[in-house]
């Protein structure tokens, strides 16, 4: 949806870019915005720092109390993101101490890589990736650290699904920002949170190793005066460019803000080798329609050759200030997927897998779903130990009569609820 504060946002990212000029901008501050809306606007599509810088570097009047606020919420951001880049280091060093090798991807690795400071960016988590033979026992050095998973069950859906499980941490310092920002809107979860990767969703592959190629030509930033390990800036750029393709129902302006901050940083990126990839994690078609997107709506110069490529791509960035119309229902989501997989495909031998592994791990999140037993299922019925195995009888009887007769949608937040 088109607003005022949608226009003036999208003008002030631009100019930060170097892509539109001051009067443009001037033109699109002038209508009658509402300032309280167009900051919310920003911290809820995570660009608030670059807002903050837009019209610092302008010769525009801003509402004293605006700025002022503008201000806080950008110092809050920064004190943010040193607890989550120390809590970064943290982890490194005891997957380092493990002997699992580890990269740090998104989050503060791609403040620091691509904007230059940790300040520049948004972020509420922290990504990790590990190679798929040290997983587990990465995720077991997370949890000797104190981090959980939020949900009961289903690690293994994640694991296989979206090739990551989230893990959560509440500490004091992690709740103490909590109460600092609810104010702001900023950073409004009381736990720490990590994603840890071994791999890079959408695209599924027969052949795993093609992830490896992750692992090739990595670069070493400084972070907070210690060395980590990150992606270069041509894998940063496939990475980005999926998470903004990956979802057609909803563009990330932060996403694509990232994706025109590394072309804008590294003139001298290497075009065929993030072309080289993305076609090796059979997903060049995703990064195509990423690449474009960022163009399209950032106006951000792309080499001839890469724009021929894109020639008769049919990407929007239309999504981007629309209500999210992500699927709700698990089958939908699955069936949505599936879908814009056939749609997005490099290949089309690549169908045949998306064909076997969509309804496979839809049949398991189900089989996950009927036979995992929980406290609910326990006061239906309280049984002894020994008449245990009936609970996987009753508990299909007590989900079909709470989510077939009473024909309640049966949603993503409703089946983690029942986990």
């Amino acid at each position: 949806m088109t607003t005022p504060e949608n226009t003036a946002l999208l003008a002030c990212i631009r100019f930060y870019f170097g892509t539109t000029a001051e009067c443009d901008v001037k033109d699109a501050l002038g209508g009658a915005i509402d300032w309280s809306v167009l900051l919310k606007t920003a911290i809820d599509h995570g660009v608030m720092p670059l807002l903050y810088h837009a019209l610092k570097s302008m010769d525009v009047q801003v509402p004293r109390s605006i700025l002022m606020n503008l201000q806080v919420c950008y110092r809050m951001n920064g004190l943010h993101n040193v607890s989550q880049t120390q809590e970064l280091l943290k982890v490194l060093a005891q997957l380092e101490a493990a002997g699992i090798d580890a990269i740090a991807f998104k989050g503060s690795a791609l403040a620091a890589s691509a904007y230059g400071n940790i300040a520049f960016r948004q972020f509420n988590d922290l990504d990790i990736l590990v190679k798929r033979q040290d997983f587990w026992q990465a995720k077991a050095v997370l949890v000797a650290a104190g981090y959980h998973s939020p949900v009961s069950t289903g690690e293994l859906l994640q694991f296989q699904r979206y090739l990551q499980i989230s893990l959560v941490n509440r500490t004091p310092d992690a709740a103490l920002f909590n109460q600092k920002f609810q104010h702001s809107l900023l950073h409004s979860n009381p736990e720490r949170s990590i994603d840890l990767h071994w791999g890079i969703p959408p695209r599924r592959t027969w052949k795993c190793d093609r992830i490896e190629r992750l692992w090739e030509n990595l670069d070493t930033i400084d972070l907070m005066g210690q060395s980590i390990q990150t992606f270069s800036p041509e894998t940063a750029l496939v990475v980005q460019c999926l998470n903004v393709a990956k979802e057609p129902w909803k563009r990330s302006f932060k996403q694509i803000c990232d994706v025109a901050q590394i072309i804008q940083a590294y003139p001298k990126l290497n075009w065929n080798t993030a072309l080289e990839l993305s076609a090796d994690l059979r997903s060049q078609r995703l990064f195509l329609i990423g690449v474009e997107v960022t163009a399209q709506l950032l106006g951000v110069p792309l080499p001839e050759f890469v724009r021929e490529k894109l020639a008769g791509n049919d990407s929007s960035h239309q999504q981007v200030f629309e209500s999210d119309r992500a699927p709700t229902g698990v089958l939908k989501t699955s069936w949505w997927e599936y879908t814009d997989q056939l749609n997005t495909l490099d290949q089309a031998r690549d169908g045949i897998f998306a064909t076997g592994f969509y309804p496979l791990i839809t049949l398991l999140a189900i089989l996950t779903t009927i036979t995992s037993i929980n406290d609910r299922d326990r006061e239906l019925l309280p049984l002894p130990s020994w008449l245990f195995f009936l609970y996987y009888v009753l508990r299909p009887i007590r989900l079909l009569i709470q989510y077939g007769f009473a024909r309640k949608p049966l949603t993503v937040q409703s089946k983690v609820e029942f986990l």
